[in-house]
Formats: structure tokens, C-alpha cells, sequence
């Protein structure tokens, strides 16, 4: 039988007799980290400690634990060790160590669990649904926890609406009413790609390239009339310059990414007063929020390049005057990975969805005929 009490340095000698247990683990386990370091952190009244205790043997052995200090009126706790004896990991007390700690949590006024993970426990956090990006209000934490320059920042919010007790469980039940919910709401048929490669059998190349709007060609598209598209609802949507104007697909993108968690230090101009070298490093200063002024103005930027640029000026300002391992550096890669995707690497100006699925299938058949154009004169020169 396997148990989690919380215990703290309260004079009570079981709770201290299994707080030396917990503390030699964590030295065995983290041979690098100074045993005094170790010892003053498990022991400070300041700290709590949730134990893995197996109750089957006489008498009760810890086998591992979680050390962490609550900071109850920000509503965070900071997680400075977690441990569990090496002949008992890969077990899964790992996981239900850090389950029985977010319920515990979950009965205070914490929101949030933070930590500093080295390079080795950085996998382990993510499973446990920790992010690299921090979700945090920074208010909450910063001037309160230590900042460590070979760790990573990490943090994880705790869902009142989750019982974590029951957390495999809960997660099938998501699941389930999801696949559900959209077999009852869509009409679901997934088409490979070769199937849409069809439309281009029959149809004259510049036939597609020209003319969407002909019924011969939206008809050969699978899977179009079954999820509710209809010709005229195509047309319609073309004449919507609102939605499918250059500047609206700009402003689109400048919203997702003000709305993203990693946006924070981007929004707004860098302060010269509290950043005195930043003029002397970055020549071309640039933020979300000079970018929107020049996008209001509908004068600035002429075409998508411009605006790409401006967007990427971002990211390479914030890594060239930041180190790789500070926060800022972290939050413009992760800024930059989320939006390339997303918004504009194939989208184009006045470009609806149909016109970007026939423009990319266009220039995958050019790729493949030019291939194969080079390997016919391979084996013409082979033969000669």
C-alpha cells in the first residue's frame, strides 16, 4: 500500500525521521546538489514535503517525495526537489506523486506550481503538464522565487475542474464525449491525399490555376459538398474583401499573436531607461504594438513581405541582445515556432482556403515533373 503525507519540520519525530529519509534520496538522486543545500531546504519550517511512503513493509518506508514552498497569498507553490529512490522509478510513482500533490493543492488557494528544471527533468514536467512558457502572471512570482541560470522556468496551472485524484479517468471521459460530439456534429470521412490530387486528372492545368468558381472543378475537390460547402457560397465568400482583404489577414495574425502567453515582453517598446545599451546592440527596434500603428495607417506595409518582415525583426532582436538561456530569448522562439506555422508562410494576399489547397497541389506536381524531368536525363546520360 502506497501513501502521500504531507509533512514539515514540526518537531514530531516520525515527520522528522521521514524528512532525513527524503533527504538522503534527494542527495543520492542529485549527487551534484550540495548535501547542505539539500538538508536547509527540506528542513526550513518555510517548506512542506509530500512523502511516497509504501506502508506494506514494517516499518514504513519513504521511497520518495516532493519538497516545495507554498506562497499561498500569490497563489503559487515553488517545487525545489522532487525525487523517488532509483530501484523504484519507472513504476509511475513519479506521476501519481505529482497527481496527489496538485489535489492536495487544489484544497488551498494555489493556482499555479512552478519549478526550475534542469536539462534531465524537463521531459518529466512536461508530461506532467508543466509548460516551458510561462502562464503565470509574472507579478505573482517575480522577486519571489530564485532565478537560476541553468534551469529552466516552468510552470503548471491546476484545473478546479479536474479531479486529479481520478486523472487517467477523467481524461478517457474527455475523450470519449469528444469523439462523440463530433461524429454527431460533422460529417466525418477523412480523404487522402492522393484523392485530392485528383482533381488535377482531366482539368487542364491552367483551367484550375484560373477558375475555382467553374461547378467542374469544385465538385472534383472530395469532401467539400459533404462538410456544407456549397458553389455559391464559395463565390459569395470571394466578394467578402473584408474578410479576405490583405490587411484583414495581417491584423488576424497581429491578434494571435498579442493573445499568445509568449507575447508579453513584445507588446510594448523596449524602455531605454531601464535597457540604457539596447539602442547601441538592436539599430532597428521593433514591437507588436509600433507594428499595429503602421498597420492601422494602411499605408506602411504594400505587400506580405513587408509585414513578414517587421514580424520576424521581433525575434531576431530578442535573440541577438539576449542570451539563449534567458526567458526572453525562450519566449521569442516560442513566439516565432507558433506563428510561422499558423499565419503566413503559404498564405498570400486576397488568397481564400480553395485557392491555397489548388495553389499548393499546383506546386507539388511542378516539383514532381521537374524531378522526374532530371531523372530521365540521368539515364539519358548513363545510357550515352
Amino acid at each position: 500500500m502506497i501513501d502521500f503525507p504531507v509533512y514539515r519540520n514540526d518537531g514530531v519525530k516520525e515527520h522528522m525521521r521521514a524528512l532525513i529519509d527524503l533527504k538522503n534520496i534527494v542527495a543520492r538522486q542529485l549527487p551534484k546538489m550540495p548535501k547542505e543545500y539539500i538538508t536547509r531546504l527540506v528542513m526550513d519550517r518555510k517548506h512542506e514535503s509530500m512523502l511516497v511512503v509504501r506502508k506494506s513493509s514494517s516499518p514504513s518506508k519513504v521511497i520518495g517525495g516532493v519538497v516545495y514552498r507554498p506562497f499561498v497569498e500569490n497563489e503559487f507553490v515553488e517545487i525545489a526537489f522532487l525525487a523517488v529512490s532509483a530501484i523504484e522509478q519507472v513504476k509511475g510513482y513519479g506521476t501519481r506523486l505529482m497527481n496527489k500533490l496538485k489535489a492536495h493543492l487544489q484544497k488551498s488557494k494555489v493556482k499555479y506550481i512552478v519549478t526550475y528544471a534542469d536539462n534531465n527533468a524537463i521531459g518529466y514536467f512536461k508530461k506532467q503538464g508543466f509548460s516551458t512558457i510561462p502562464r503565470m502572471p509574472k507579478h505573482l512570482w517575480y522577486g519571489y522565487i530564485k532565478e537560476y541560470d541553468s534551469g529552466t522556468l516552468m510552470d503548471c496551472y491546476l484545473n478546479p475542474g479536474i479531479d486529479y485524484n481520478d486523472l487517467s479517468n477523467e481524461l478517457k471521459k474527455q475523450k470519449a464525449m469528444l469523439l462523440e460530439a463530433l461524429k454527431k456534429s460533422y460529417h466525418f470521412e477523412i480523404h487522402k491525399g492522393s484523392e485530392i490530387e485528383q482533381i488535377q486528372k482531366g482539368i487542364k492545368k491552367k483551367h484550375v490555376e484560373n477558375d475555382l468558381t467553374t461547378e467542374k472543378v469544385f465538385n472534383k475537390i472530395p469532401g467539400l459538398t459533404a462538410s456544407g460547402w456549397t458553389l455559391q457560397s464559395y463565390i459569395k465568400s470571394l466578394h467578402q474583401s473584408d474578410r479576405n482583404s490583405f490587411f484583414k489577414q495581417c491584423q488576424n495574425i497581429l491578434k494571435q499573436l498579442n493573445n499568445h502567453c509568449s507575447s508579453w515582453p513584445f507588446k510594448k517598446p523596449v524602455n531605454p531607461d531601464e535597457v540604457p545599451d539596447y539602442t547601441e546592440v538592436i539599430k532597428h527596434p521593433r514591437d507588436l504594438e509600433s507594428i499595429g500603428k503602421r498597420l492601422e495607417s494602411k499605408s506602411h506595409y504594400r505587400s506580405k513581405e513587408n509585414f513578414v518582415k517587421d514580424v520576424q525583426l521581433i525575434f531576431d532582436n530578442a535573440k541577438l541582445y539576449n542570451k539563449p538561456n534567458s526567458i526572453y530569448y525562450k519566449h521569442a522562439v516560442n513566439l516565432e515556432e507558433y506563428i510561422r506555422p499558423v499565419s503566413y508562410t503559404h498564405l498570400r494576399a486576397h488568397e481564400t482556403v480553395l485557392d491555397l489547397v489548388c495553389r499548393l497541389l499546383l506546386e507539388k506536381k511542378k516539383k514532381k515533373k521537374t524531378k522526374n524531368k532530371k531523372k530521365k536525363t540521368k539515364k539519358k546520360k548513363n545510357k550515352k
